[in-house]
């Protein structure tokens, strides 16, 4: 798809396995929405962990460095208080 510079519709990406889910504005809104409230520095590891998926072993350094920083986070000890306490977590980042 990129070497050829064709577009597709979400229909025939959705077919392919391109993409995993179809829905409307408003849902792809909310799911985006409720992405965006995870932890960053988990999903910052999780991007990178997809991209290593290469194999490439600079990116693979990448992903250890990632998951150290985020086990080593404040959010950490935020996740696991907002379980404990039964509430939303307010991830910062850091």
């Amino acid at each position: 798809m990129l070497l050829t510079a064709a577009t597709y519709d979400a229909s025939a990406l959705h077919s392919s396995g391109s993409i995993h889910r179809l829905g409307t504005l408003d849902e792809a809104i909310s799911w985006a929405t409720e992405i965006a409230e995870l932890a960053p520095l988990t999903q910052y590891g999780h991007k990178l962990a997809l991209e290593s998926s290469a194999g490439d072993p600079d990116v693979d350094e990448l992903v250890i460095a990632a998951r150290r920083r985020a086990l080593e986070s404040d959010d950490v000890t935020e996740g696991r208080a907002a379980f404990s306490e039964k509430r939303k977590p307010k991830f910062t980042g850091s």
